[in-house]
């Protein structure tokens, strides 16, 4: 078959209704298919050169090339599902690889095709009862309602860029003392990523001492939970996501992705500058939220109580807000663990997701597309909580930022 029958099928689907108007996807599945067509199946790194102009990109680092691919496949299947059910020609993506594989379609006898939509036809009504039993047996099982679409997650699945979820860990880095003959494994509550611990090495002369970052971090106890909630609300939409952990976050990514950050307010890394552009100021040492309010300089502190073992009050922190490159951050974070835990539960639980956006929407005529919303969070040991939303401000120009080459944050 020549390559320019594929070439043409390839733009047929580019310009679908259902693949969408990115053109980072139409300029990947293009390059995937003009290498394939070459029989030269390209590796991440080339990938990441040629369509995303990330020539230095490391694989181990990110996971951006697999979730974009993973992405197009799905475009791809829902593609033959649909518009291109009549092709002649299907492109299809094999797990594992990057090359693109060129099938010729296997369509149903006119025969058998007339039988089917008879059997559906006088099937109609009793295979959609039997279809919406089950579904609502899926769903009540799951406790989603399997949308995204209709809630405040709805640019995750509306604007095209994959979704990585990071959770707030604690950076440790390895010291080896060799005239002491000691090695340890270090947290510093002033190093709070690889940035930090560079900085921290070059700073540090000690004669017979050898620091080492390690390939992990210390996760913080509601984690899982994190993890839990966020699996069930996506799995119940089909959407894909990664998981990384903030300690191995690295800057040059803010363009490529949609980013769902959770985690103490203090193990946000780069993200905890979110709040120099907040209505509210984080003070660490205070293990604080503080509110300026009015001209007149009113000033409230949200600081935690009680015992975080036993019966205590934290403060959740939410905020929705633009990235650098039209795709979307969602932030949420606590002064313990419990506001962390509570502030997601409330966006990703369904009941509590439109309790809370009934609310905001009450408070603010609507529910802006960007926002932040502060919640009073009690409860015993981290469990039987209860939430109070305290202020809900709308982010009319909001603080949306980007990194310098330095590597710095930036309100723009």
């Amino acid at each position: 078959m020549e390559k320019a029958v594929f070439l043409e099928l390839t733009e047929k689907i580019i310009k679908s209704k259902g693949f969408g108007r990115s053109t980072t996807y139409a300029n990947l599945l293009r390059f995937l298919v003009s290498s394939s067509l070459d029989e030269d199946a390209p590796k991440e790194t080339i990938i990441a050169a040629e369509v995303f102009g990330k020539p230095d990109f490391d694989p181990s680092e990110s996971t951006l090339i697999r979730v974009y691919v993973y992405k197009l496949r799905e475009k791809l299947r829902n593609y033959y599902a649909g518009e291109g059910s009549g092709d002649p020609y299907r492109l299809r993506i094999p797990k594992g690889s990057y090359g693109i594989v060129f099938e010729k379609a296997k369509h149903q006898s006119g025969i058998l095709r007339l039988l089917q939509q008879k059997a559906v036809r006088l099937g109609l009504i009793g295979g959609t009862l039997a279809c919406l039993l089950l579904l609502a047996w899926f769903q009540l099982g799951r406790g989603e309602d399997g949308s995204l679409r209709e809630s405040i997650w709805s640019d995750l699945v509306s604007n095209g860029f994959p979704t990585a979820v990071f959770l707030g860990d604690l950076f440790i880095y390895l010291e080896e003392d060799s005239l002491a003959g000691m090695s340890r494994t270090i947290r510093d509550p002033d190093i709070n990523g690889l940035s930090d611990f560079a900085s921290f090495r070059k700073d540090d002369h000690r004669e017979g001492v050898q620091t080492t970052a390690l390939s992990y971090g210390l996760l913080v106890r509601g984690s899982l939970q994190w993890i839990k909630d966020l699996t069930r609300l996506f799995d119940a939409a089909g959407h894909f996501f990664s998981i990384r952990t903030i300690s191995r976050f690295n800057p040059k990514e803010l363009q490529d992705q949609n980013f769902v950050v959770v985690g103490m307010i203090k193990t946000l890394g780069l993200f905890t500058d979110y709040f120099n552009y907040s209505r509210f100021a984080y003070d660490e040492a205070g293990e604080a939220l503080i509110l300026e309010k009015g001209d007149a300089a009113e000033r409230q502190v949200f600081t935690p109580t009680g015992d975080p073992d036993g019966y205590h009050t934290d403060y959740g922190f939410m905020a929705k807000f633009p990235g650098p490159n039209q795709n979307t951050v969602y932030l949420f974070c606590g002064l313990w663990d419990t506001g962390a835990t509570q502030s997601l539960k409330n966006f990703t639980d369904t009941s509590l997701r439109q309790a809370i956006e009934s609310e905001i929407a009450g408070q603010l005529g609507e529910v802006p597309a960007y926002f932040e919303v502060l919640f009073e969070v009690s409860g015993i040991d981290r469990t039987e909580l209860s939430t109070k939303l305290i202020h809900v401000f709308p982010l009319e120009e909001p603080a949306t930022f980007w990194v310098d080459p330095g590597g710095d944050i930036l309100n723009r």
